[in-house]
């Protein structure tokens, strides 16, 4: 799946430090633990809308470097539904009745099942799926930036992104709506291609019978036999017509041991059915072929235990149904982890007015400044592949990013606020051709297709009170809205394969979306102080949280704590 529960890594540049530093080289344990320490940066599940710092506004000293190391730990597992209401994450893949409308290539056993019991209202069902599931990503951004003027920053940012979703899953616990169909287990595949095929022989030779009785009475309605179909043309017919189905209803149950792969469970009110109504059309071809017609045995049923985890999720290195061409070839729904490189990227910011006091008098009056910035994303990351339904994806690909910052100070008491927008190109992923390619259970018809994150559009206000000249108090609003993600066309739009066959449905909303979060931050910095002389070296530590609070329906309900340090240090001048 291209569940895609969320994709998009952008690096959060919440520079608090608001002043220009005195040429004076820092001690090398600094630049020993800046390189040392880990950095990280935020990102949600598969191409949903990101929690970011507010970038502020604070440059970089000409030929100064400053390197920042954080670690980022999100977690979720929850997102946005309907009306506002709060969402289990896993419940996209949970269901009453587990069948053909989440893997469509079930479809032609459940309508060998309504002909088998001539009840067109009849669901082929493995039961009750529940889904519990929760996720955590660690970010890693190794960011380096430098000063090439007083007004200009050039830098370049390496995430390295850990991702990990639980998934822990009940397959038919439920009572009161068991499976009605069971895997085959592969000792007993040979015997029920066997009476499998038997069926579907029988049926169809009385039905290739009774449609020649029928010609050749049509011909000569005298001639031997035909009193019955002659008497009654219509229902000789519709009997021919019922064995024939009949026939092929077998076969989609399949007739050698490597199609076989479900049956009618035994002792069900399903299996009642379809004898009872095995037996009504052999006395009906009877009538018109004689004793015999029609078929002595039934159908493979099952007697095994019901439909399990095991079956649906396979055992030591034997897949399950998932894995199975009837399943859709999908990796287990199961706990995955991931680790790599994402998306790299190179910025640059450059400041457009700076109007912050320098010298070491006393702070007085309104202090402003604006900087605009710009940065590439390169597709370093790996791409998606829908395969595995539980996966979340370690970047969107190339694109680019725009993002301006105004800070305000007066006395204790300030703020940012940040403007950003991020326009993603299209890369190739793995993807459903047919169908809805970020369903939960997209259609099991793969291929290469060019997918375009959608644009971003966020806003960021950090309010901020400095408690002493080194500690401020930092709160934190954001809204961001999310444009739905695109797909170059599949090409297909049916299955070849299966023409009866639907593309199952989403539970989880694909359109744009938007989210509001809020946070609290606390932030230790002797930049200022260092540039006044009253501190050996700059160094900013800070720690943040952040949650979403309200969104779209399919918004993650995301939680997130950052703690990050910047060091500085010159590399030329003075």
């Amino acid at each position: 799946m291209i569940t895609f529960y969320p994709m998009t890594l952008l690096v959060s540049i919440p520079d608090l430090a608001s002043v220009v530093m005195r040429p004076r080289r820092p001690r090398l344990w600094l630049v020993a633990l800046a390189l040392a320490a880990p950095v990280a940066r935020p990102t949600v599940a598969g191409a949903q809308v990101t929690l970011s710092h507010t970038e502020d506004a604070a440059p970089i000293p000409r030929g100064m470097l400053r390197i920042r190391v954080s670690n980022a730990w999100t977690r979720y597992d929850q997102r946005f539904c309907d009306a506002g209401r709060i969402c289990e994450l896993g419940a996209e893949f949970a269901t009453p009745a587990l069948g053909a409308a989440q893997l469509p290539r079930l479809t032609p056993l459940e309508m060998g099942l309504q002909t088998l019991t001539s009840n067109s209202a009849v669901r082929l069902t493995l039961g009750r799926l529940d889904v519990r599931s929760a996720a955590r990503i660690v970010t890693t951004p190794i960011a380096v930036e430098y000063g090439v003027s007083r007004r200009l920053s050039l830098g370049i940012m390496v995430p390295v992104v850990q991702t990990r979703r639980v998934i822990v899953l009940d397959v038919n616990q439920n009572a009161a709506a068991p499976a009605n169909v069971d895997l085959v287990r592969r000792a007993l595949r040979r015997n029920a291609a066997s009476a499998n095929a038997a069926v579907a022989a029988n049926f169809q030779r009385a039905a290739d019978s009774l449609g020649a009785l029928i010609a050749r009475c049509a011909s000569n309605p005298a001639g031997p036999n035909c009193a019955a179909v002659t008497a009654n043309g219509a229902d000789a017919a519709a009997a021919q017509a019922q064995a024939l189905a009949f026939a092929n209803a077998a076969r989609a149950f399949g007739i050698d041991s490597a199609s076989v792969q479900l049956a009618p469970r035994k002792s069900s009110l399903l299996a009642d059915s379809i004898e009872v109504n095995r037996a009504r059309l052999n006395a009906r071809l009877q009538q018109y072929l004689g004793a015999g017609a029609g078929s002595p045995t039934s159908l493979f049923l099952s007697a095994d235990s019901a439909f399990s985890y095991i079956d649906l999720q396979g055992r030591n290195g034997v897949g399950g149904l998932l894995r199975s061409g009837l399943g859709g070839g999908f990796d287990s729904l199961a706990t995955t982890d991931r680790l790599g490189i994402g998306d790299i990227e190179i910025g640059a910011q450059f400041l457009v007015f700076d109007r912050f006091q320098r010298d070491s008098l006393p702070v007085r009056g309104v202090q402003t400044r604006l900087a605009v910035g710009a940065s590439v994303r390169l597709a370093t990351s790996r791409a998606d592949t829908a395969t595995n339904l539980a996966d979340i994806g370690l970047g969107n690909g190339a694109g680019v990013e725009l993002r301006s910052a105004f800070d305000l100070i007066r006395g204790r008491a300030g703020g940012t606020i940040a403007g950003r927008y991020v326009k993603s190109f299209a890369r190739p992923v793995s993807a459903a051709l047919f169908g809805d390619p970020e369903a939960p259970f997209p259609y099991p018809v793969l291929g290469q297709r060019q997918r375009q994150a959608g644009d971003v559009l966020a806003l960021d206000v950090t309010p901020r009170y400095l408690l002493t000249e080194t500690l401020a108090l930092d709160g934190h609003y954001g809204v961001e809205h999310a444009g739905a993600a695109t797909f170059s066309d599949g090409g297909i739009f049916a299955d070849p394969l299966c023409p009866s066959c639907a593309a199952p449905t989403s539970s989880v909303s694909t359109a744009a979306r938007t989210a509001q979060r809020l946070g609290l931050g606390l932030r230790y910095s002797t930049v200022d102080a260092f540039a006044r002389g009253s501190a050996p070296y700059p160094v900013e530590i800070s720690f943040t949280h952040l949650e979403t609070v309200s969104g779209s329906p399919g918004v993650l309900k995301v939680s997130r704590d950052q703690i990050q340090m910047r060091l500085f240090f010159r590399l030329f001048g003075k």
